[in-house]
């Protein structure tokens, strides 16, 4: 197939969709992409990429167009902005650019929805199939910004939304409790949605990530530190805990709210007992894994958001870890009915407290957890597994 991939987000930033256009340009495909300017690590647009450097470049055999957008930077409203200039620009190449011969357009849709209206304008103007692989939900996203469902602002994106998820043919979704929020909130039909969970790191199964005994009890949590992911119930379960002896909680990561946490963790006295070691290169991670006895998985409750199934989740079964969590949704089925942890509701910080002291008190009752994860890694989380069901759907929405 000839695929046109549009996504916001893209290499030098580090997001999924890089490897996904490298793996199916391997397997044969021909894949080109429309994106914008990199500025997610920073929040600035690298010097290399300013002012068009670089708008027309190659990421291997991939062939990609950069837009060029105003910079996030810090704050909802230049975080706005950005998301804005990315719909103008990406419109304006969408609409006037001569694009190569495409058979359907692929839109992997992180936040906000709208960067899909590039790709939208690209259907109607060449007539082609489009592809939508959602990963956030909206409106519902707009609660994580402190904007409810009276506020006529949300009300106009519920709208906006609506016509938006009708441009599409069809639409694929990382997690199951999608499916059923997008029918009732944007009207889009059932049968035209399926569920394809994004895939994990198989490299991880490879390799013995069993914990050494060190004397203490290592529980780790690692990814994006936001106000999504709820690590401040992290924090209050520790304090609830903190004069239990021989544990220690890692957050490896970087985020919006990193430093407000790393504050929390100070006014809660909590020592040496939870560690922040900030952003870690990948190569990095296989050291935390070896120390680490389990993994923390929490996400905040208040809207559907938290009922996503985070990726971060995978790469912890694919180590072979056991999961100690708070959330609701996706991730708490696939604990249970993997078998691959213990799980709480989100946002119940004494039951996650509760969890920790279970764990810690006596780790080798919870040694199968680890390896039933794995399993059911190997069983629904590959690589291979995502890529022939992802080219399985491409070459249907096709005809």
């Amino acid at each position: 197939m000839r695929i046109l991939v549009v996504c916001s987000a893209f290499y030098p930033d580090n997001y999924h969709i890089n490897q996904i256009v490298q793996d199916l340009a391997a397997r044969g495909h021909t894949v080109k992409v429309l994106t914008g300017q990199p500025d997610y690590a920073t929040g600035t647009v690298p010097p290399e990429y300013k002012w068009l450097r670089k708008y027309h470049d190659f990421y291997g055999p991939v062939e990609v167009w950069r837009a060029p957008i105003i910079a996030r930077h810090s704050g909802a409203v230049m975080r706005f902005f950005s998301y804005l200039s990315f719909i103008v620009t990406g419109g304006w190449l969408a609409l006037f650019k001569k694009w190569p011969e495409f058979d359907l357009i692929y839109v992997w849709g992180v936040s906000p929805v709208t960067m899909a209206i590039p790709a939208i304008i690209l259907k109607k103007r060449y007539k082609k199939p489009l592809f939508f692989y959602c990963l956030d939900l909206w409106p519902e996203s707009m609660k994580a910004f402190k904007v409810g469902e009276k506020n006529p602002v949300f009300k106009m994106v519920r709208i906006l939304c609506k016509w938006i998820y009708k441009q599409f043919d069809q639409v694929a979704v990382t997690s199951k409790p999608f499916i059923d929020y997008i029918h009732t909130v944007n009207g889009y039909p059932l049968e035209k949605m399926v569920y394809l969970p994004q895939y994990g790191a198989d490299q991880y199964l490879q390799k013995n990530l069993t914990a050494q005994d060190n004397g203490t009890v290592d529980l780790l949590f690692a990814g994006n530190i936001g106000f999504v992911q709820d690590v401040d119930k992290i924090i209050e379960a520790t304090t609830l805990i903190k004069d239990l002896p021989g544990f220690q909680v890692h957050i490896v990561g970087d985020g919006s709210a990193r430093k407000q946490f790393e504050a929390l963790a100070k006014e809660r006295n909590l020592g040496n007992k939870l560690v922040f070691h900030g952003r870690v290169p990948l190569t990095q991670m296989d050291d935390f894994y070896k120390l680490a006895d389990a993994c923390l998985l929490t996400l905040d409750g208040s809207s559907k958001i938290g009922e996503t199934l985070p990726v971060k989740m995978q790469g912890y079964m694919a180590a072979g870890k056991p999961v100690l969590a708070a959330v609701n949704g996706a991730g708490k089925e696939v604990i249970e009915e993997s078998g691959c942890g213990l799980a709480v509701s989100a946002g119940d910080v004494k039951g996650l407290a509760r969890i920790m002291k279970e764990f810690i008190s006596n780790p080798a009752q919870y040694d199968a957890c680890g390896q039933k994860g794995r399993e059911y890694f190997k069983a629904h989380f590959t690589k291979e597994k995502y890529l022939k069901k992802l080219e399985h759907l491409l070459t249907e929405v096709t005809k």
